[in-house]
């Protein structure tokens, strides 16, 4: 397996986040290079990410086509997608993602957030993939928002299957402070998926224990309503997925 990978961070108005990001990123991951794809940013940006020497493309199309666009810039084998509100935590990570990633039937690798011990899903937040199963995953170039859906149906076809590294970072996630997020994030499953239950019924499952993970009981008492929220974006996603998830 390979000791070094391509890192691929998306952007979009990051300039809070993104150089503690990228700080990380170099003390802690063997990288050969660091791609941001920036969806236009009015902000410092580019400015931060050219500070640090990456490699720097500008998009105005949908995170679809930044998970692309990154993935076709990289030249290794496999490649690492960081959100840019990550700080990457564990230095062995990229080593151990790619001992896990030569177990049999292995198709991604996440690192999830410091304490969280229930593990589910495909966040992009830190996750290792081949590179070769991004460019064969069909993502819709315009989705906005639940792009992992795409590589989660090849994980299926191929029947692979996602593993964990534990307590490997720590995750700000700025956005989810806005007032409409549950709406928007409903509203962008309906967009990618189309009226698929099966998807809205696995949804229910990642909120509750996204929110058994903080392991505050007003949290998990909200889950309901968080749920109900998504829905009403699900069900009516030209009403909120129009609205972009900023505070």
């Amino acid at each position: 397996m390979p000791d070094e990978v391509d890192v691929i961070v998306r952007t979009f108005n990051s300039g809070r986040t993104l150089e503690e990001c990228l700080k990380s990123i170099v003390e802690c991951i063997p990288y050969k290079s660091v791609i941001v794809v920036d969806h236009c940013s009015t902000d410092s940006s580019i400015e931060i990410a050219r500070r640090f020497g990456c490699t720097v493309f500008t998009e105005n199309t949908g995170l679809g086509y930044a998970t692309v666009l990154g993935a076709e810039s990289a030249t290794t084998p496999f490649v690492l997608y960081v959100d840019s509100d990550v700080r990457i935590l564990r230095k062995d990570f990229l080593a151990r993602a790619m001992e896990l990633m030569e177990l049999k039937k292995t198709g991604a690798v996440v690192g999830t957030s410091l304490g969280h011990r229930f593990l589910y899903g495909l966040p992009l937040g830190l996750t290792l993939l081949p590179r070769s199963l991004v460019l064969s995953a069909s993502i819709k170039y315009e989705a906005s928002g639940r792009e992992t859906y795409y590589l989660q149906r090849e994980l299926r076809r191929r029947g692979l299957r996602v593993r964990y590294v534990t307590d490997a970072m720590l995750h700000t996630s700025p956005s989810r402070l806005y007032r409409y997020w549950p709406e928007w994030q409903g509203a962008q499953m309906r967009d990618v998926s189309g009226f698929e239950l099966s998807h809205l019924i696995y949804a229910f499952f990642v909120v509750l224990l996204m929110h058994m993970n903080t392991r505050s009981p007003r949290n998990i008492l909200y889950t309901p309503v968080f749920y109900a929220k998504l829905v009403r974006g699900f069900l009516h996603p030209t009403r909120w997925g129009n609205r972009p998830p900023v505070n």
